[in-house]
């Protein structure tokens, strides 16, 4: 049986897999697309395992056997984001205008439609010398990498980090998959073909001010959580503009950055509001340690605050990060990145290697010792759009790379 990658992506399309984080509606997740996934590995006659990462939320490992004893991993994200205010059918998966239409198209269903079929081609010629392949569609890229932490849990030798065998089912073994550590490993990103070797981390959390609620028309009985707040944000604006932006780039990610990305606040026009909450986004460089940027910009929050205003009855607290990666650094994937590059290149497919300023799960396996890359059709700038769409011919030209890249010799 072999996939075509254009009606795949349509189906893929047609199925929801919004991340619960960006929606009311809990009932969801990726849930119906993992189980259509289980279904077409049945179909495709490959072994899987599911792994259960959150209720309701399972990865999904499938072996493609080949002749080598050291597997690669092929890693592509289920769940997208959300589809308030898109403009076209989020799920009607149309095609026109060369394009395919509708969220997750672009990030990154496209990606995976793409390997699907790539792979599904290389399996069925069996006489072929080909590399044992492990494909993981995992979940919960969008907000906080903790499918790929689940995965790489499996390989774990921490007595603490190992996973428990009762999350897992499917007819392909725990122990048997355990044996497959990866020597290496290709995330699916819109990418427009290049191979990425370095991207940004991140560090992301919320930041409260508490005063003391009060009449509005007897504002000075109160402390307005929104204004101690204004001082907070300034000096977020601060730091990005004085220590991050001045500070030295990194040559293929660019600069570091912080940003406030979300705020809310207040309980009714006439009441001096008592609580403010703001998102604050961190990114980090190849190298930063998470928690150490997080400490650094809380420290320097309290600092400018205390120089700028004194505020009587103002608390700030910060939570702890929601999300702590680091970035992809280069040092250690460029052998790989360069086998994927020339196979590409051999197709006349023109094929670089970059670095981006997003984050993707490729930080995670590398931070556990797996050499890893990012590679995809499509370009983030269409990745969350209100239109989301993904050309078909980069959809098959990134097809034709993970068909080679299937069927190369060990």
């Amino acid at each position: 049986m072999t996939l075509q990658a254009t009606e795949l992506l349509q189906q893929l399309v047609r199925v929801p897999s919004v991340n619960p984080d960006y929606t009311t509606d809990q009932s969801g997740g990726e849930g119906k697309l993992t189980d259509f996934l289980q279904s077409l590995l049945d179909d495709l006659g490959w072994r899987w395992l599911r792994q259960t990462v959150h209720p309701g939320r399972d990865n999904l490992i499938a072996l493609c056997p080949g002749n080598s004893p050291e597997a690669t991993l092929w890693e592509v994200h289920q769940d997208t984001v959300g589809i308030v205010g898109m403009t076209i059918d989020p799920f009607g998966g149309e095609l026109s205008q060369g394009r395919i239409w509708g969220r997750g198209a672009c990030d990154i269903k496209g990606g995976m439609a793409a390997m699907l079929s790539a792979l599904s081609r290389a399996q069925a010629e069996p006489g072929r010398q080909q590399p044992t392949i492990l494909l993981a569609l995992t979940i919960n890229e969008e907000s906080g990498f903790t499918g790929a932490d689940a995965l790489c849990r499996i390989w774990s030798q921490d007595p603490e980090r190992q996973i428990n065998p009762a999350d897992t089912t499917g007819p392909l073994p725990l122990a048997e998959l355990r044996e497959l550590r990866p020597k290496q490993a290709l995330i699916a990103e819109p990418t427009e073909l290049d191979v990425v070797v370095a991207h940004k981390g991140a560090s992301r959390w919320r930041c409260h001010v508490r005063g003391r609620a009060a009449h509005s028309s007897q504002p000075e009985l109160g402390h307005n959580a929104i204004y101690a707040m204004a001082e907070v944000l300034q000096a977020i604006e601060s730091y990005h503009l004085q220590e991050l932006v001045t500070a030295e780039p990194h040559p293929l990610c660019g600069r570091r950055a912080a940003s406030a990305t979300m705020i809310s606040g207040g309980s009714g026009v006439n009441i001096v509001p008592e609580h403010v909450v703001i998102d604050i986004d961190r990114r980090l460089l190849p190298g930063e340690i998470p928690r150490q940027a997080y400490d650094h910009l809380v420290a320097y929050i309290a600092a400018s605050i205390k120089q700028r205003v004194q505020r009587p009855g103002i608390t700030i607290e910060h939570e702890q990060p929601s999300i702590e990666s680091s970035g992809l650094d280069d040092t250690h994937n460029r052998v790989w990145a360069e086998q994927i590059a020339a196979v590409a290149q051999a197709i006349e497919i023109p094929a670089k290697l970059v670095g981006v300023p997003y984050g993707t799960d490729a930080s995670v396996f590398a931070s556990n010792g797996i050499p890893s890359v990012v590679f995809g059709p499509g370009s983030i700038d269409q990745a969350h759009t209100r239109d989301e769409w993904l050309a078909i011919d980069q959809l098959n030209q990134a097809t034709e790379v993970l068909y080679h890249l299937a069927c190369k010799a060990p």
